[in-house]
């Protein structure tokens, strides 16, 4: 129905906390959740939205008992007059920025297939939950389209060279089993049920760690991968984001919390 929401929104626990883990649900079927501006505007605000409430995990999926995740960035926003998409602004680039530079973890939870553009989001994620039966494609050589080098970089760090070598030049999907043998999916579910009880599990395990260090980590871990080089800029911010984690109540409640064999209860500060 035309103004139905692209996306749904959850704010999930753990207990005491009610946005620490925001689950974030494409809703878009009809168009099997193709990365169209609308849905890529909607993304990106939801994560957005998400730091202003201080979350510390968000889990990122499709509705439950899809065929597919997302098919990919929407073919009628392609250019058809030659010119190249680096010189023009590309709104799935802006929402795999907001990923990387998310003060919290992402968790891509998949079920289905996730296609061209949709398989770089999940992997720009910090951590893959899959169905056994999803498939990740990379599918710029079905269209004729030479990929973004930033989107190839972003392949090149989060697969073995020769894995995305394959994935780019045969357009071939590989299904979440081959991927989990590489590595790049952390965990492996039978169904839809299953995947969201395991990603958010996984979600309320780190949102229950002290978020100033799990974020400077996120933030050290992207700026190592980036394809460009580490300026002085970059040091200082991390710099920042380290001494923020040192000098928190946070640690000392950790190392407080560790000496009396008990679980930390982390506030943020």
């Amino acid at each position: 129905m035309a103004g139905d929401p692209l996306v749904s929104i959850a704010h999930l626990g753990p207990e005491g906390s009610r946005s620490a883990v925001v689950e974030v649900t494409m809703a878009n079927q009809a168009r099997r959740n193709a990365l169209s501006q609308g849905m890529l505007d909607a993304l990106t605000t939801a994560i957005e939205e998400a730091a202003a409430v201080s979350c510390r995990a968000l889990v990122l999926r499709a509705e439950a008992g899809v065929s597919t995740w997302s098919a990919g960035y929407d073919i009628e926003a392609l250019p058809l007059d030659g010119a190249d998409p680096l010189t023009w602004a590309n709104p799935l680039e802006t929402l795999l920025h907001a990923v990387r530079l998310a003060p919290f973890p992402v968790i891509a939870a998949v079920e289905g297939g996730a296609w061209g553009g949709a398989c770089e989001l999940a992997l720009t994620c910090d951590l893959v939950v899959a169905v056994r039966t999803a498939t990740f494609a990379i599918t710029p050589t079905r269209l004729g389209v030479p990929y973004n080098t930033s989107g190839v970089a972003h392949f090149v760090a989060a697969l073995p060279l020769n894995v995305a070598r394959e994935m780019f030049y045969t357009a071939d999907p590989l299904g979440a089993e081959a991927l989990a043998g590489y590595g790049v999916v952390n965990r492996l579910v039978a169904d839809g049920d299953e995947l969201g009880v395991v990603s958010r599990e996984l979600a309320n395990r780190i949102a229950v760690r002290a978020p100033l260090s799990v974020r400077a980590i996120k933030a050290e871990i992207t700026a190592l991968t980036d394809a460009r080089s580490l300026t002085s800029d970059d040091f200082e911010r991390l710099t920042e984001l380290r001494r923020l984690a040192w000098t928190s109540t946070d640690y000392q409640e950790g190392v407080a919390a560790f000496r009396e064999k008990r679980s930390a209860r982390f506030s943020g500060t």
